[in-house]
């Protein structure tokens, strides 16, 4: 397990939502005809990931599972896998990683994660771009931790010294695979950082000078980052550029992520007062998009049904086979 450190620096923090877009019922989109995209949502509510294709606006069921001992599960960068985590009954001390042939449905892989305090139950993990390693979703007791897929600790990230003082990586923290197999991270709700294999050094990609922020997703080429900041979602490149605002409303927008050519942003926002949030999407074209108003807002809510997706936990764009 290695430690890593960095001499400079700069958070992360997460938001809520509510807010409101409406169109008519004879938009493509809102329970009617195609939304005239490419691809395929997938979109976690109580126990089912929905697949949506964005051609027909047609919705079925991708897969289902036991919301009791449930974790989180993650989609690979080149869609092949999904890496599903949930708490084994009678294992106190970590959690049970299950790799899953999304093509058609096999197990290829399975296996024990124990952290390095050997008390976390709740984590959740992602496939590298190679599918060799995971890496553990942070935690107030381990940091961040990069495995592989029988478990082993391959790299361990604790704390990072910025300007003689240490910031322990803790559990409000985010961390993602960047195309390389690098990862970026969040650090003491201030910093942005990066580290690339073999991840002894760390280096300050941004400061972020906000009271609330996070929810950070990477496009596909590694050259993007959408994120949350205040209300509104802004994307950023990821040469250091200033944050640039996409959404706007009355509202908030919670979270986004991009669609597999980078060319729009699917959106997670709230249509009402409810526990769970919808999607929507925009152009990724530096513009900003009012999400209660503008037309080009495209709501998604599949044929036949009433009102708009409902989702509850991750959300990825695909493309189609």
């Amino acid at each position: 397990m290695k430690r890593a450190f960095v001499s400079h620096g700069i958070a992360v923090l997460v938001g809520l939502l509510t807010l409101a877009c409406s169109k008519n019922n004879d938009t493509p989109g809102n329970g009617n005809g195609t939304t005239g995209l490419k691809g395929k949502l997938l979109y976690t509510f109580a126990g089912t990931v929905s697949e949506l294709d964005l051609s027909s606006n047609d919705e079925r069921v991708f897969f289902t599972y036991n919301t009791y001992g449930f974790n989180s599960w993650h989609m690979s960068r080149d869609y092949r896998y999904r890496l599903v985590s949930e708490r084994e009954p009678g294992m106190y001390n970590g959690v049970k990683f299950t790799l899953v042939n999304n093509a058609n449905g096999i197990i290829a892989d399975e296996y024990d994660y124990i952290g390095p305090s050997a008390s976390e139950t709740g984590v959740g993990g992602q496939l590298s771009p190679d599918n060799t390693m995971a890496l553990i979703s942070p935690t107030l007791n381990d940091g961040i931790v990069i495995t592989d897929l029988d478990g082993n600790h391959l790299h361990h990230f604790e704390g990072i010294n910025v300007n003689g003082t240490t910031i322990e990586i803790g559990l409000g923290d985010e961390a993602l695979w960047l195309p390389d197999n690098g990862i970026l991270f969040t650090l003491g709700e201030r910093y942005i950082l990066r580290s690339s294999p073999p991840y002894t050094e760390v280096s300050l990609l941004r400061e972020m000078p906000y009271t609330q922020w996070g929810n950070l997703r990477i496009n596909n080429t590694g050259t993007q980052l959408c994120l949350q900041i205040d209300l509104h979602i802004y994307v950023m490149d990821l040469d250091g550029g200033d944050p640039v605002q996409v959404t706007n409303s009355k509202g908030v927008e919670l979270s986004a992520a991009f669609s597999p050519d980078g060319r729009h942003l699917v959106v997670g926002k709230r249509l009402g007062d409810v526990t769970y949030f919808n999607l929507a999407i925009v152009p990724n074209d530096g513009k900003v998009y009012d999400m209660d108003n503008d037309p080009a807002v495209i709501i998604v809510q599949p044929n036949g049904d009433n009102i708009p997706a409902a989702v509850n936990g991750q959300y990825f764009w695909t493309p189609s086979p």
